[in-house]
């Protein structure tokens, strides 16, 4: 009876030993998930903010080059007169839009697509930690902000692509002959009017959204 009872002992000590191990490895696990969310979390208002301003990181920046910079004013300027420059001026601006004409776009591009990605490892860090710690459910960690963000941003990298299509199809409407004021070219300058009054009210958009997630 003595060794029966002296093996319970131990049992039960070896079974209080184990929990204990365990909760505290648990602990620990938990205790680094949380760290991964915060600093993810920083990472996350450190590329909205850049892509909200069209800029771009180090990573992007040595990926996505611009034309050189007396190419860039030229182009700039040119096309702030597209509806008035003369055929010389129109060939040149055609030839500079290869150069120029899609780098905004594409960098804004480039840095929605790290957006997105390190959006899915935020995500991916929070349903590890729910799988371990049930109380996750009842902490505010802002997955639903942080998407309609990102949707929001995939948004505007479309539209911006958009605006590029179009300045590129009156260019070469215009290099083709068709007038100025012809239903053609009126048509696809209204649709990049739309397209730049829909940018600034996704814009604002952004900016309210980001500035709650960052008051949290």
């Amino acid at each position: 009876m003595k060794w029966v009872t002296g093996s319970l002992v131990i049992l039960g000590i070896l079974f209080y030993a184990t929990s204990a191990y365990v909760h505290t490895q648990q602990a620990e696990y938990v205790a680094q998930m949380e760290l991964l969310i915060a600093k993810q979390e920083a990472t996350l208002i450190s590329i909205a903010e850049v892509t909200d301003r069209d800029g771009a990181d180090a990573i992007v920046s040595a990926i996505v080059k611009d034309c050189d910079l007396p190419e860039r004013e030229k182009f700039d300027d040119l096309l702030s007169r597209l509806g008035s420059l003369n055929r010389t001026q129109l060939v040149e601006v055609g030839q500079l839009f290869n150069a120029c004409g899609n780098f905004y776009a594409e960098r804004k591009a480039v840095m929605v697509a790290r957006f997105v990605r390190e959006f899915d490892v935020y995500r991916d860090y929070i349903n590890l930690l729910t799988i371990v710690d049930s109380r996750t459910d009842t902490v505010t960690y802002p997955v639903e902000k942080w998407s309609e963000l990102v949707q929001y941003e995939i948004q505007r990298s479309e539209l911006s692509d958009d605006l590029v299509r179009i300045q590129d199809e009156i260019i070469q409407s215009l290099l083709a002959d068709v007038p100025v004021q012809s239903e053609e070219i009126l048509e696809m300058t209204s649709e990049a009017t739309n397209a730049r009054e829909t940018l600034g009210f996704i814009g604002v958009k952004i900016d309210t959204l980001r500035e709650s997630l960052i008051s949290l």
